[in-house]
């Protein structure tokens, strides 16, 4: 990667060497992130005499694992100590792969000592501060990126005084002492430790002590209340500082506090005082001091509470009402007495007894009032349907409509419709009278001259059914369960209705309600009526056709639920007597036509003669009648043997094809030639004495070629 600074940034910038300050320039999460790529040049070689350079290179290079990719995430660049901006430029593009882009974007820090750091190539608009602000270690300057002169994302880091580039790496080649706190190993990366000094001696570093030039601050000390943070907590003068005074709270703001609340503060915590006296922190009129008051609190904090409020001792203060707090006997809720005493203080004398109008209707008790918390009960008061005795005579609401004046258990209030008649009320029995006895606004209902349906009919007039205005004498008939025409009978002429008893009625499926043989379920008849109500006439009976093939029982079907069995069914193989003629089979291979006890699925080859079947004795007919493809077999004029001779030719042994008359006689006990003796071979000479085992070896081929043919004519001597 290619990293010289432009000539315009070689600074003149002085100051004296500032070793063992330096921490490495990024944040914890991306220390492992970095690589050292190439050192400062110290003479064609780095500070370790080793080759991890370029010509010319002023400062370090730490590269980052992952490149490109990384770089996206945005690698932190650090500042390497204490310091302030100097300088820092931002905007360049960041992609440069050649080494010779130009301008690029960094960041340059002026130390307290007079050093520089340079910081090189950030990503674009990642610089994160600006000239003149004050940075501290490991303070976020920006991210790394590829801008400028470079061939790849890394940070070039240099540190630099008086103008000239400083070799941060103490080694053989390299500086007499290192400007790192932790410089590492060779190609390894420099420590992470922003500092990490004890200036104050105390035993805290710079990283751990919040004010290292003051021993008496260290996370170890202990916190006073003296505007500093001792503990180094990140708190100046916490509560549990040890000279913290306590404070307590005074919640009613009567600058006297609860001493059972209290904190410890360096300061006064708001709504808190020095002051933890108070006996009574919800009431701000209650504190010592305080006035005592008639409120049943403690105001001046003595124990005691309401000192002077109760000289009757009765228990009940001015403040509680007491109206006489000389005598015991007057407070609130006392019981009144007729002795023109307010006793218990309502303001009211005698309120209560017999002798105070209570209710102001200008009458007492004593002067006969009933009642008198009700200003509308006295003697004499008009009697109201209220439930009471207003008129004060002993009776409730007589002559009102609350009242049952006819002693029948109704008032007109219950409904009752005459009160003066105790036979009419709600629920009275209805009399033929002309009168509404049970108070319900219709007159005789209910009885016999009442017309209670509407229909102009009453029960003495016919009417059978006087709630129903569809039943009246004449009426026609419905299909409801009911008498409507006041006949006696229940839905008679209606589908409803069993007019011919057999128990089913049209509405149930009777298809003829006349005939009461006819009815759903009942059993089909030959009779040419539909008796089971399905439709269909004389179903299942000898004069049904079934099985619609065009015959019934009755016309000689002797399957009528099989189409394929009729008077004129066509026989088949299949043990079914098909054309009804009381025999099975007949006229097929399964039946035996000849009576032979052979049919022709068992081999018979004319089952129209008894005397042909398999196993039958052959004779001389022509005809093949054991059924073994072979006519006459086994008879004297069939060559059995296939010898060419049958017995009637001469044959004396047809089974024996060796044996015919002129054959070659052998030397078997046989007679070979059917001459009448077992005699030895004649004309054969010397010179044939093979002959015979040759002719014999030829015989059984000269027997197959004479198979089934005619009998040729037998040599008349042997060849050789």
């Amino acid at each position: 990667m290619r990293r010289a600074l432009p000539t315009a940034l070689a600074l003149c910038l002085g100051g004296a060497a500032h070793a063992g300050s330096y921490s490495m320039p990024t944040s914890e999460d991306w220390y492992s992130t970095f690589v050292v790529s190439a050192y400062k040049d110290e003479g064609s070689r780095d500070w370790n005499c080793g080759s991890n350079y370029y010509t010319g290179h002023g400062g370090t290079d730490f590269a980052i694992y992952g490149s490109w990719t990384t770089m996206a995430y945005g690698v932190d660049v650090t500042a390497a100590a204490d310091g302030t901006v100097y300088s820092s430029h931002d905007g360049e593009s960041d992609t440069c792969t050649s080494g010779a882009c130009g301008t690029a974007n960094y960041v340059i820090l002026r130390h307290d000592d007079g050093a520089y750091t340079i910081y090189w190539h950030f990503k674009t608009w990642s610089v994160a501060v600006s000239p003149g602000e004050r940075v501290v270690c490991g303070q976020k300057l920006g991210e790394v990126g590829s801008s400028g002169n470079s061939t790849g994302p890394h940070l070039h880091f240099a540190p630099q005084i008086g103008g000239v580039n400083q070799e941060p790496f103490a080694g053989p080649c390299g500086a007499s002492s290192t400007s790192w706190v932790e410089q590492g190993a060779y190609n390894g990366l420099p420590g992470l430790v922003c500092g990490d000094v004890d200036n104050d001696g105390d035993g805290f570093t710079t990283s751990d002590d919040c004010d290292d030039n003051d021993a008496s601050v260290n996370p170890g000390a202990l916190e006073h209340c003296n505007g500093k943070d001792d503990d180094c907590d990140g708190t100046v003068d916490e509560d549990d500082a040890v000279d913290a005074p306590t404070w307590f709270r005074d919640a009613d703001e009567d600058g006297y506090g609860d001493p059972d609340d209290s904190r410890r503060a360096c300061s006064v915590p708001e709504g808190y005082v020095a002051d933890g006296t108070d006996c009574n922190d919800e009431n701000f009129r209650s504190h010592p001091g305080a006035l005592e008051l008639c409120d049943g609190d403690d105001n001046d904090c003595d124990t005691e509470w309401d000192e002077g409020y109760d000289l009757d001792e009765d228990g009940w203060r001015t403040c509680d009402g007491d109206c006489d707090d000389t005598d015991p006997d007057v407070y609130p809720g006392a019981l009144e007495l007729a002795d023109g005493v307010d006793q218990d203080c309502d303001w009211r004398v005698d309120d209560g007894t017999e002798v105070y109008d209570d209710d102001g209707d200008g009458w007492t008790e004593l002067l006969g009032d009933c009642d008198d918390a009700d200003a509308f009960a006295f003697p004499a008061a008009p009697e109201l349907p209220d439930a009471q005795d207003d008129d004060c005579d002993g009776v409730v609401d007589e002559g009102t409509v609350l009242f049952d004046d006819d002693g029948d258990g109704f008032t007109e209030q219950d409904g009752d419709c005459d009160d003066g008649d105790p036979d009419r009320h709600p629920g009275a029995a209805e009399a033929a009278d002309h009168l509404d006895d049970d108070c319900d606004g219709r007159v005789d209902q209910g009885t016999a001259v009442s017309d209670d349906d509407g229909d102009g009919w009453t029960e003495v007039g016919g009417d059978c059914d006087d709630g129903d205005h569809l039943s009246w004498p004449g009426a026609p008939e419905l299909v409801d369960g009911r008498d409507n025409d006041c006949d006696g009978l229940i839905d008679d002429q209606t589908d409803a209705f069993d007019d011919d008893a057999d128990g089913f009625a049209e509405q149930d499926g009777d298809c003829d309600d006349l005939d009461p043989t006819s009815f759903p379920l009942a059993a089909e008849q030959p009779d040419g009526v539909d008796n089971d109500c399905d439709g269909v006439v004389d179903e299942d009976t000898s004069l049904s056709d079934d099985d619609g093939d065009g015959f019934t029982e009755q016309g000689g079907d002797c399957d009528d639920l099989d189409p394929t069995v009729s008077p004129v069914g066509v026989e088949s193989a299949d043990g079914t007597d098909e054309d009804c003629d009381g025999r099975t089979d007949e006229g097929t291979d399964a039946f035996d036509d000849d009576a032979d006890a052979f049919t022709e699925r068992d081999g018979d080859c004319d089952d129209a003669r008894p005397d042909v079947f398999p196993g039958a004795v052959e004779v001389i007919d022509g005809v093949d009648q054991d059924c073994d493809a072979l006519v006459d077999d086994q008879t004297e004029i069939f060559d059995d043997d296939a010898d060419g001779w049958t017995e009637q030719d001469g044959d004396c042994d047809d089974n024996n094809v060796f044996v015919y008359p002129g054959a070659p006689e052998r030397l078997d006990g046989r007679d070979g030639d059917c001459d009448g003796r077992a005699e030895q071979p004649q004309g054969w000479g010397a010179s044939c004495s093979a002959a015979p085992a040759a002719g014999l070896a030829a015989l059984p081929l000269f027997a197959l070629g004479l198979w089934r043919r005619r009998r040729p004519e037998p040599p008349r001597s042997p060849p050789c």
